[in-house]
């Protein structure tokens, strides 16, 4: 048992029977409802049929129809889906997506009518093994391509980036299914769905053309698909029809001639063989678990399953069972599951061989219950009954150990569920008891609590008032932040207004101390002008007195002249002629030594003048020359204080930016205290106001906790008559 847990373990991790699984698990909803819509339009009982065929019954009808076709019709198309969907899920693949390109790759292998549609027979139970296997391989060629990715800008919405991403991949898987198909079509005359039934129309007919052995290979595959959760009648319904669908046919056609149901030539094997022997309640047999169950099981579980499956299981309708047990990968019952069947075909097909039971000859519907299907498919034979009497003893012998080993397990899960159980039960009077002697401090602690909110009220309303004083303070507050901030708006123009004026004085400044440099440099030219001056005239006052000098000399010489003019003319007189002439001449020398005498004494008035004039130049020049020097000192002092005015000035307007930058953070600071002021503010009114509603809750909680007091003591009669009923139902 061990090595079969351990198998149906490996094989419970296989991806494609998880998907497969989980693609029919999650569809079986919709094929239950099929089913049950299919099974009221053709209920067996003649009373059903004749209210489905008033205007009532027939709107009825026709609702079951739809839903049938919206359904069980579709339900290829709907495995294609869910197992693309979840197979794509395994490589991590967008499931949608994996989905779509199933289920459009399937429709390229359904065969098509005359007028280019496709056939509905092809979208149901009958094409639902082709569908599988097409939905795996896409999902296969899907994931293989998953790398041809078209990337775009991150920018783009997602889903265009996954449209373009599974574009190629989705479009290359479905192109080579079609492509596929296509070759087929054109070199066979059929296409891959066609030639999947065929050979698996060729595999389970291959004894005796559908003979005992194939009907066994048959059987046993339906319950192998329905053991990992495939619906395994109607996979293999198209293979039963065209394996002996026409066995009843013909069954029926000679019956019809002689009504012996005994006739040798009759063909024991049909599809009304299997539906009316092997399959009572459904694949497995169910109705002999069900039976098995209500003989040996004393699991509260199975039981249960077994009373909903029942009556769903005399319709051979069997979901219930095969998924609530389960019968679905349960390597308990994976024996019995497929002996049953098998089993019950052989003993049916010998006992039909011996003679001993009629043959099937009539079609009867596949939700006909057992012993009632028997008897009208072997043409009003007992011996149908009795046979499937047979087969329901066999099928619960078989059943029976297995059930056993199972319902074992149940009971032990639901043993330990009783232990935790009675561990509940002593909890609760646990509980109980707690409650009892917890009441009365509980009246004590609400009385207690009642005193304590009187006394919240009290403060509420001295903290209410409170509150309402500071609201008044925070409305002060504000009025005084917005003159501040009035003010700080003032000042901060103010600083502006300061800043452009030393701004100009600071360019009439750097204008003056330009114009300073400029006098500065011009009296120093004047300066060493003056001192050149002044250098020149001490030359000029030497030249007068070298000039002085000479003129004395020539003085000098005009004396000296006239002395000598004086003796010549003394001593003409004395002389001749020639003394005469000489007297003349000394007259001449005479009045040129006065005329020199007199030019000299004019030069040297002038040179006196010049003298004079000089001196009193150096002496102006010189004074000049302080002053000069002065004012040339004054000058370098003056530009050395517009510098310092200039520097000074730079320096009051980055204190004057600095002063605005603080400023305009002291007006943000000052804006949001002002906020939260408000704020404050609004929240002291919001509070005030809450406060007087909680004081007055708490008021009215003070009156509803001497109630709670009250109900509590109910409460606790009432909790131990309930503590009392769970324990009852506990024990029942």
């Amino acid at each position: 048992m061990e090595n079969i847990l351990q198998t149906a373990d490996r094989l419970f991790q296989n991806r494609y029977i998880i998907s497969i699984k989980k693609a029919f698990t999650i569809t079986l909803p919709v094929i239950i409802l099929g089913s049950i819509a299919s099974l009221i339009n053709n209920i067996p009982i003649n009373i059903v049929q004749m209210g489905l065929s008033t205007p009532v019954g027939q709107v009825i009808r026709a609702v079951n129809s739809a839903i049938w076709l919206g359904s069980t019709a579709v339900m290829a198309i709907l495995i294609a889906w869910t197992l693309g969907y979840y197979l794509g899920n395994t490589y991590k693949l967008n499931g949608t997506l994996s989905a779509l390109t199933s289920v459009s790759s399937y429709l390229t292998i359904c065969v098509t009518t005359s007028d280019g549609g496709i056939s509905l027979s092809q979208l149901g139970s009958s094409g639902l093994f082709g569908a599988i296997l097409i939905a795996i391989l896409a999902t296969e060629l899907y994931h293989a391509f998953s790398n041809l990715k078209i990337n775009i800008s991150e920018d783009t919405a997602e889903e265009v980036r996954q449209m373009f991403a599974a574009l190629l991949p989705v479009m290359l898987s479905v192109f080579c299914i079609a492509l596929t198909n296509g070759i087929l079509l054109m070199t066979s005359g059929k296409g891959v769905d066609e030639w999947i039934y065929t050979a698996l129309s060729l595999l389970f007919s291959a004894a005796d053309g559908g003979g005992l052995a194939g009907t066994l290979f048959l059987v046993f595959g339906i319950h192998i698909f329905w053991f990992f959760g495939i619906h395994g009648g109607n996979v293999m319904d198209s293979i039963m029809v065209s394996a002996f669908g026409e066995n009843l046919i013909r069954n029926t056609d000679l019956y019809a001639l002689d009504h012996n149901a005994f006739d040798e030539h009759l063909a024991i094997i049909s599809k009304g063989f299997l539906d009316t022997f092997v399959f009572m309640g459904g694949a497995g047999t169910s109705l002999c678990i069900i039976i098995a169950v209500f003989i040996i099981a004393r699991s509260r579980y199975m039981r249960s399953i077994a009373k909903m499956g029942g009556v769903f299981a005399l319709f051979n309708m069997n979901e219930i069972v095969l998924f609530g047990f389960p019968v679905i990968l349960n390597p308990i019952l994976l024996i019995p599951f497929l002996l049953t069947p098998l089993t019950i075909t052989l003993v049916s097909w010998s006992a039909m061989s011996l003679g001993l039971v009629a043959r099937v000859v009539t079609e009867v519907h596949w939700a006909m219950p057992p012993l009632i299907s028997g008897y009208l498919a072997t043409g009003g034979h007992l011996s149908g009954s009795i046979l499937q009497v047979i087969n329901i003893a066999a099928g619960i012998l078989i059943y029976l150990p297995f059930i056993r080993l199972m319902d074992r397990r149940a009971v032990q899960k639901e043993a330990l569920k009783d232990d935790n159980t009675v561990l509940l039960k002593n909890t609760l009077n646990t509980v109980i008891e707690k409650i009892h002697n917890s009441t009365g401090e509980v009246n004590g602690e609400i009385t207690d609590f009642s005193i304590v909110l009187e006394s919240v009220v009290r403060d509420l309303n001295v903290l209410s008032a409170q509150m309402q004083q500071q609201m008044q303070v925070m409305h002060t507050c504000d009025e005084y932040m917005r003159t501040i901030d009035t003010s700080v708006g003032n000042t901060d123009t103010s600083i502006k207004t300061v800043l452009q004026n030393l701004e100009k004085t600071n360019t009439l400044s750097t204008t003056g101390a330009q114009n300073l440099q400029q006098t500065m440099q011009e009296m120093e030219e004047a300066f060493f002008s003056t001192q050149k001056t002044n250098e020149l005239a001490s030359q000029l006052n030497l030249r007068c007195e070298q000039i002085e000098g000479m003129l004395k000399s020539i003085e000098d010489i005009s004396v000296q002249t006239t002395t000598l003019s004086r003796s010549a003319s003394i001593e003409a007189t004395h002389a001749d002629v020639h003394g005469k002439e000489f007297s003349v001449a000394a007259a001449n020398i005479k009045d040129l030594s006065e005329a020199t005498a007199k030019a000299v004494s004019d030069i040297e008035g002038l040179l006196q003048g010049m003298k004079a004039d000089t001196s009193d130049m150096i002496e102006r020049s010189e004074v000049s020359f302080k002053r000069v020097e002065t004012g040339l000192q004054q000058v370098i002092d003056a530009n050395r204080l517009f510098g310092e005015i200039v520097q000074n000035i730079h320096n009051i307007q980055v204190q004057c930016h600095t002063v605005l930058k603080y400023n305009g953070e002291v007006i943000d600071e000052l804006q949001q205290i002002n906020e939260q002021i408000q704020t404050t503010s609004h929240f002291f009114e919001e509070t005030a106001s809450h406060t007087s509603k909680v004081a007055a809750q708490v008021r009215n909680r003070s009156d509803e906790s001497k109630e709670m007091a009250h109900k509590l003591r109910k409460l606790n009669v009432e909790t131990s008559l309930m503590t009392v009923n769970a324990l009852e139902n506990l024990e029942s």
